[in-house]
């Protein structure tokens, strides 16, 4: 699988409920990268890092570390990377 580089200023499919699709733009908000989903988020300071936007794939385990936790293996994104307008 090809490694999924974000930087900012890159566009993302995002899908949303009932099936929506919903185009951002990759932000930088006190040192993550992630988006605002609307112009009432940015005023709230609402933002959604792209950590929460990986969830559990086919491949994903649910594993245990003592001292630390229940973790889960191999999550996917999900959202789709736009080509760059050149």
């Amino acid at each position: 699988m090809k490694d999924l580089i974000i930087e900012e200023g890159d566009r993302i499919r995002v899908k949303l409920q009932w099936g929506q699709l919903e185009d951002f733009t990759i932000e930088k908000f006190r040192f993550c990268l992630g988006v605002f989903a609307s112009d009432e988020h940015r005023i709230a300071g609402n933002f959604t890092p792209l950590c929460e936007l990986y969830e559990s794939g086919p491949d994903s385990e649910r594993l245990y570390i003592s001292n630390y936790g229940e973790y889960i293996t191999n999550k996917v994104p999900m959202f789709m990377q736009l080509p760059k307008l050149i």
